[in-house]
């Protein structure tokens, strides 16, 4: 049985997508109930994506040709772990609720974009097939394993400590949304189920 190869820049631009597409759901929202829904999606999915990538293609960069670019990525990654946790801690109904959120969202596509047009054409020319479907594994399992809110001071080192961080973050996250109501809506565009 022949599994379909996955490509880790598809993968990676996928979550990309799915913030841009629930940015411009929130805009467009006219309930509060509705935009809160979407601005809890909008912090976990920005959440997840970053811890994600750190402890999986990050690791791989300098063999791809890209030294010091994991660094760079961890540094804005960093910031925008700040703003998403910012906008978590606000409150949907406070009148500045949209500013603090859209900061954290436009820091988080400025730096998409910047991997999508900069690194990933890079990463592309680099991979072996074979190499590019690990890679998209990897983060599709890192997904499943990194917390579901920002959790700016904990390691961003891509190693065993974050990881270990990040197990504990993601129970304790799953814990704080059960009992805190959130809601969440579904997303546009979906990772493959198995893999």
């Amino acid at each position: 049985m022949a599994t379909t190869k996955l490509d880790v820049t598809q993968e990676i631009k996928l979550d990309h997508d799915n913030v841009r597409d629930l940015w411009s759901r929130f805009q467009a929202a006219t309930a509060r109930e509705e935009k809160a829904n979407i601005a809890n999606t909008l912090i976990r999915e920005m959440a997840i994506h970053g811890d994600a990538e750190e402890i999986s293609i990050y690791n791989d960069y300098s063999k791809l040709g890209l030294p010091g670019t994991a660094e760079h990525n961890k540094e804005e990654h960093a910031e925008i772990k700040k703003l998403v946790y910012e906008a978590d801690s606000a409150s949907t109904k406070s009148p500045d609720y949209h500013e603090v959120l859209r900061e954290a969202v436009l820091a988080f596509i400025t730096h998409a974009t910047e991997e999508e047009t900069d690194q990933f054409p890079i990463i592309l020319a680099k991979l072996t097939p074979d190499e590019n479907d690990r890679l998209a594994r990897d983060f599709l399992r890192a997904r499943k394993m990194v917390p579901t809110r920002p959790h700016p001071a904990a390691p961003q080192t891509g190693g065993v400590a974050q990881k270990a961080a990040g197990a504990l973050g993601s129970v304790h996250d799953k814990v704080v949304e059960t009992l805190g109501g959130r809601e969440f809506v579904e997303l546009k565009f979906q990772h493959p189920e198995n893999f």
